[in-house]
Order: C-alpha cells, then sequence, then structure tokens
C-alpha cells in the first residue's frame, strides 16, 4: 500500500476516535451511536465501520490508546531517572504516582471517558477481558516493585505486596474519580504523591518535574 493511503487512513482513523471520544464525552457509552460518531467526524454514516466493526470496539481502541499512552510515558520517565533514583523502589512508585498525575490532568477528557470502563466491563466481555488485562499487567509490577521495596527495608517487614499494590491502584482510581466529579478539587500531584507515601520534598520534587522523583515502571 503506497505511504500516501497508509497516512491517509491512519489520519481518518485518528479523525474518528476524537469524533468518539467528543461523543462519549457528551453523551457516555450507551447512548452514543456509530451515526453519532459518523456525524460528529463529518464522514459517512458508513465509514467509522471501515476502521471498527463496531462502537465496542471503537471504545476498546480508545481505551488501549489510553494505556499505551501511559506506558510509554512511564517507560521514558524511568529511562530518564539516575542510576541511584531508579534502584530505589519506594522512589520510583513515586515516580509512577507522578506519571499518572501528569496523564490524566494531559489527557483529562479521555480519562474521564474511560472511568465508565470499568462500569461497563460488568456487561461487555470484550471490554471486561481489556480491563481484567490491563489490571493484571499493573498489578504484577506494582506487586514487584513493592517487594524489591520490601527487600530493601524501604517498606516494613511483614508487608503483603499484593494488598499493598491492590490499595495503591485503588487509590489512583478513587482519585480519578473524584477528579471527574470535581475538578480542580484538589491537587493531583500532592494527592498521587500521599499515595505514594512521597514525604514534602518529594512532592515539591515531582511538581516541579525534577527527574528523580518522576518516573516510572517501564
Amino acid at each position: 500500500m503506497p505511504k500516501i493511503a497508509e497516512d491517509t487512513r491512519a489520519a481518518r482513523r485518528d479523525q474518528i476516535i476524537a469524533a468518539a471520544l467528543a461523543c462519549f464525552a457528551r453523551a457516555g457509552y450507551h447512548a452514543t451511536t456509530m451515526a453519532d460518531v459518523a456525524a460528529q467526524a463529518g464522514v459517512s454514516k458508513g465509514t467509522p465501520y471501515l476502521y471498527f466493526r463496531s462502537k465496542e470496539a471503537l471504545f476498546l481502541a480508545l481505551y488501549e490508546e489510553w494505556n499505551c499512552g501511559l506506558d510509554e510515558r512511564l517507560t521514558a520517565v524511568v529511562a530518564g531517572m539516575p542510576g541511584a533514583a531508579r534502584s530505589s523502589p519506594r522512589r520510583t512508585l513515586r515516580a509512577v504516582a507522578a506519571a499518572i498525575a501528569a496523564h490524566v490532568t494531559e489527557n483529562a477528557e479521555t480519562c474521564r471517558v474511560l472511568m465508565e470502563a470499568r462500569a461497563l466491563a460488568a456487561h461487555e466481555p470484550i471490554l471486561a477481558e481489556a480491563v481484567l488485562a490491563a489490571d493484571h499487567q499493573t498489578h504484577r509490577r506494582l506487586e514487584e516493585l513493592i517487594a524489591a521495596g520490601v527487600r530493601a527495608g524501604e517498606w516494613p517487614a511483614g508487608t503483603d505486596p499484593g494488598l499493598q499494590a491492590r490499595l495503591f491502584a485503588a487509590t489512583m482510581y478513587g482519585l480519578m474519580a473524584q477528579w471527574h466529579l470535581a475538578p480542580g478539587s484538589f491537587s493531583w500531584h500532592d494527592a498521587a504523591a500521599a499515595a505514594a507515601g512521597a514525604g514534602p520534598d518529594a512532592e515539591n520534587a515531582a511538581r516541579a518535574g525534577q527527574p528523580g522523583a518522576v518516573a516510572g515502571l517501564g
């Protein structure tokens, strides 16, 4: 396929995803139709089906793009950490929280729409599969990180890494829900730093974007 055709197709796909985001944000998943997405994108009713077989597949693509963007951010931030900082599980967790905070605030509308994915997963098997797979990967990485922190003495001996990982993830999702119900009602950076157990110096460094306090799991 000629490159110009590939570029055109990719641009049209992005256009449809952006239109879907606007529709989902305005009306929610169930009230949005593929015809709504087509109208928002300014294309014929059948065009979205050339790229996505269903509304569910379109929503799933939006969900996967969000996760890929976050993974890329975390990987890049970890790569930019000094070696000594990268060797500290506690500092890495603080950086994970800071990176999530930045991703949420910079992509607020997408995050707000995709918070609905967790409710939809109870009745939409394909979405449930995607959410559970993402949760499993996140939990595994967090559990490994916290287990390393326990071994390094950065968490108390006897800390259950699996439970601690679930508590951290639940806190972050809870903060997202609160943020989207009342945007600007709290400082995401402060809340994320507190969730990771950061002290005042680490919180200030995270807000300032210093590399020693902003990194991810990778």
